[in-house]
């Protein structure tokens, strides 16, 4: 027997699974439940699925069962022809009898949902861990209603934030455990921006590795900015994901090949000076700060000159959570979201 709630919960789970994967869709997961709570069918979106919505994977999984069932779902289903029918067609089909989903769609394209099975004589219930799903959701909730992909910044700094020392060496301030986690972000997201700087001075890869989420790859779309010219040979150029070089610092650019793109979001790993425009111009939604128990004194700050010239004109953030990873040698992980204006 498996209640409404942990229906819902199982269903974010699955969700999550298609982070880095829907662009330009939400994501989105699905249960089914039999009239006596037996759990029978399940599924969540993304591209290699053919296209398929959640509650449709999750029909077809239950089969005939689908019927006088509930369906628990984390977004409202669709009620518009895309790539794909509508899922209230699917629903009403299947014989669904009730449909429980956390959070409306707010896209103005795909919205109606809820009342067209209504119509059709389905129970609709709406909002159960409306908050905690949304969070689950927040990129693509984020870009529908801003028009903006949602942007997360990452910075690896020492205790004193510092992101390098003296002489610019930087490899490596934070742990093997820190570098794994930032892998698996790397995997959540649609592009990762950095600057020609970081290229120039680290070659780094921009890549995801090490990541296992449902026997996936994920590649996503590697974005160098900056007018000087990418050395050849730079890793960032290998043929594991592609890259755009935007040959211009002005972030207008960056959000109209996103919007050109469909990202949801946004990675931000950069230098001081790049990450200090986006702080700036205060072009971001949450910060992710990996922070080694190591002091350099002097040495390159992660920010740039914002400035400011009071504490009114500060930049705040709320903190979200923290995390401590590693066994020996541990990082404190900082997880901060911009505080709205």
């Amino acid at each position: 027997m498996v209640d409404i709630s942990t229906a819902m919960r199982r269903a974010d789970e699955l969700s999550k699974i298609g982070l880095g994967l829907t662009a330009p869709n939400p994501i989105v997961g699905a249960v089914i439940l039999s009239e006596s709570g037996e759990l029978i069918g399940e599924g969540f979106h993304h591209r290699e699925a053919g296209g398929k919505h959640a509650e449709v994977v999750a029909i077809e999984v239950a089969g005939d069962k689908a019927r006088g069932a509930t369906l628990v779902l984390t977004l409202e289903p669709c009620n518009h022809h895309g790539k794909t029918p509508p899922c209230t067609e699917a629903i009403i089909k299947a014989g669904v009898k009730k449909v429980v989903f956390a959070v409306s769609d707010t896209n103005p394209k795909a919205a109606g949902g809820a009342a067209k099975l209504r119509a059709a004589g389905i129970e609709v219930e709406s909002g159960l861990l409306e908050a905690e799903v949304s969070f689950t959701n927040r990129a693509w909730l984020k870009k529908i209603e801003s028009s903006r992909p949602y942007i997360t910044l990452k910075v690896a700094t020492t205790l004193d934030g510092k992101v390098a020392a003296s002489d610019g060496s930087s490899k490596w301030i934070t742990n093997e455990e820190a570098r794994k986690s930032v892998h698996e972000l790397r995997s959540e997201c649609d592009a990762i921006v950095t600057g020609t700087g970081t290229v120039i001075a680290d070659d780094p890869a921009m890549t995801v590795r090490g990541v296992k989420r449902g026997n996936f790859e994920f590649r996503p779309v590697r974005v160098v900015m900056g007018k000087r010219g990418i050395p050849a040979g730079s890793k960032i150029l290998d043929e594991s994901a592609a890259t755009i070089h935007l040959e211009s610092q002005n972030l207008s650019q960056l959000l109209e090949l996103a919007e050109e793109k469909g990202w949801n979001r946004i990675l931000v790993e950069a230098g001081p000076k790049l990450t200090s425009a986006f702080l700036k111009a205060e072009l971001f939604d949450e910060l992710f700060l990996y922070q080694a128990p190591t002091l350099l004194g002097g040495g390159f700050d992660f920010v740039g000159d914002f400035e400011v010239r009071n504490l009114s004109e500060r930049v705040d953030l709320n903190l979200h959570s923290t995390k401590i990873i590693g066994e020996n040698e541990k990082n404190l992980v900082l997880h901060l979201l911009a505080v709205s204006k």
